[in-house]
């Protein structure tokens, strides 16, 4: 299990530093700040990402995820009460699962339907938000 646990955080800590590049003004896989949008997004008539500061939250949102499965299998200590370790694996597991059903839901489709980010969520990004809520779920059953 603890090559399930490094994995997810090795996922999300590359996840993690691609929207932490994103913040500082990257623009792979895009070309201008609206095909970023277009391909990270998918808002239609969207022009660029969200402002650097809200990246950076959610940079860092995707990390302290990224640390969670070490924390519950104890391969690094965080001063957290074991039951906030444990009630964040319930949320994680909550948070990735649901993503990756709401991918695939009509009104998400609608909402979030300009290219390429429609076809790359229904093909990556929505699939592997399933399989790290089920790796997470592996991480508490096992």
């Amino acid at each position: 299990m603890n090559i399930l646990a490094f994995s997810i955080f090795a996922i999300l800590a590359v996840v993690s530093l691609i929207h932490f590049y994103w913040a500082l003004g990257g623009l792979w896989p895009g070309t201008d700040p609206k095909s970023l949008a277009n391909t990270v997004i998918g808002v239609p008539n969207m022009e660029r990402l969200p402002p650097a500061s809200v990246t950076i939250v959610v940079s860092v949102a995707i990390l302290a995820a990224a640390l969670w499965p070490l924390m519950w299998r104890g391969l690094i200590d965080l001063p957290l009460p074991q039951f906030l370790v444990w009630l964040g694996m319930w949320v994680l597991i909550v948070v990735f699962v649901g993503r990756g059903i709401v991918g695939f839901m009509p009104f998400f489709k609608k909402s979030n339907s300009a290219q390429p980010f429609a076809n790359l969520n229904a093909r990556y990004f929505s699939p592997l938000c399933l399989l790290l809520g089920a790796g997470f779920a592996t991480l508490m059953i096992f």
